[in-house]
């Protein structure tokens, strides 16, 4: 009996919208440019992952969103042009053939694709 009482208060809650935030856009939704990324093996490049230019006392880094609310930091080194993971355990493989223009790299078995000038604006 306690159940069922359990479960038509739960269905009341739920139909009275009670839970009505949890389909909602989060309000900390990432700020920045959209990026292609593709997120995991065998992906396709897509317009999906968000690029944030951020710094703190170690100087300016990105934070790459995923669209799974997933996320990467990048540190960019200005004067070698030098990109680097910041955390976990895999590093970053630089593929890019014309760095001067689009910055391709690899952070595990994730892509990405992301155009110079974004880097070159990181804030100091």
């Amino acid at each position: 009996m306690f159940s069922r009482i359990s479960n038509a208060g739960l269905v009341a809650l739920v139909a009275g919208g009670a839970l009505a935030g949890c389909g909602a856009e989060p309000s900390g939704a990432p700020q920045g440019s959209d990026v292609d990324c593709a997120i995991g093996p065998g992906a396709d490049y897509s317009t999906a992952c968000t690029l944030e230019q951020a710094a703190d006392e170690g100087g300016a880094f990105f934070l790459i969103h995923h669209p799974d609310g997933g996320f990467r930091r990048v540190k960019y080194d200005a004067a070698t042009g030098d990109l680097a993971a910041m955390d976990g355990a895999d590093t970053l493989q630089d593929r890019s053939l014309n760095p001067g223009k689009v910055r391709e790299f690899a952070i595990g078995e994730d892509r990405y694709l992301i155009p110079a000038e974004m880097l070159v604006s990181a804030p100091e």
